[in-house]
């Protein structure tokens, strides 16, 4: 959908030896295909994507994690905010899409700056994403998002965020089950160890970064975020999702 639209397609392929998405690739003209064989996270993978379109004469670069859901409306959203915003360019180095308040469009509060946002839906502005030395390598999955935003910060860059985009869709093709919690409802996964040992250690590394980097505001929003993830993992393994029968 995305070639028919005339876009320049980037994959980085972190799971090779899954050969669908690299068959798919091969001989079809607008996609460019990365990999190096094996996983080595995503903060190689999206400052190898980023590099290169820089490095090809791209202003910016769309990315969405491969179980973010979009369609010919997202893109053309996305497109004509760019256009329509070029100031934004200049302050920040990204804008993310999402469609948290999609039935908001027509008030006109879509748009506000944010401390923190997740990597996918992000429009990265690429000029300043060299400035900052792309994303950090040394980060794994978790938080390679977040350290982006702390040095996006450092260096005077905003981080916007837009939340009425059309066909985004960030929740059906997660593995989340749906909990009740004192009347509400939260969106919930177990993970397995080895995930929430790399989320601790990122986490604690970026808490004390943004600490000695004299972030004070920064670390305790990363320390709030890391003791929700801590809580809802107990959560996930000790409460029965709704619908689920206690066994």
């Amino acid at each position: 959908m995305a070639i028919e639209c005339d876009y320049q397609i980037y994959i980085f392929d972190n799971s090779p030896e899954k050969e669908s998405i690299r068959k798919f690739s091969e001989n079809r003209n607008g996609i460019k295909y990365f990999t190096t064989g094996k996983n080595l996270g995503l903060g190689l993978g999206i400052s190898s994507v980023c590099a290169q379109a820089f490095y090809e004469n791209k202003s910016a670069l769309l990315f969405f994690d491969q179980d973010t859901i979009f369609n010919k409306d997202t893109l053309d959203c996305i497109e004509k905010y760019h256009f329509q915003r070029p100031e934004l360019a200049a302050t920040h180095s990204a804008i993310v899409f999402n469609a948290k308040r999609i039935e908001e469009l027509d008030s006109g509060n879509c748009f506000k700056d944010v401390p923190l946002a997740i990597n996918s839906g992000s429009l990265f502005y690429l000029k300043n994403l060299k400035k900052i030395n792309w994303h950090s390598e040394k980060y794994f999955v978790d938080c390679v998002d977040y350290e982006f935003c702390f040095r996006s910060k450092m260096n005077g860059l905003k981080i916007g965020e837009y939340s009425c985009t059309p066909g985004f869709d960030h929740v059906t093709e997660q593995a989340d089950k749906k909990y009740k919690i004192f009347g509400k409802h939260y969106l919930m996964r177990a993970y397995p160890s080895s995930r929430i040992i790399d989320v601790s250690k990122s986490s604690i590394k970026l808490i004390f970064t943004a600490m000695t980097s004299g972030q004070l505001a920064f670390s305790l929003n990363i320390t709030k975020l890391f003791l929700i993830y801590i809580a809802s993992q107990i959560v996930a393994r000790f409460f029965n999702a709704v619908g689920e029968e206690k066994v």
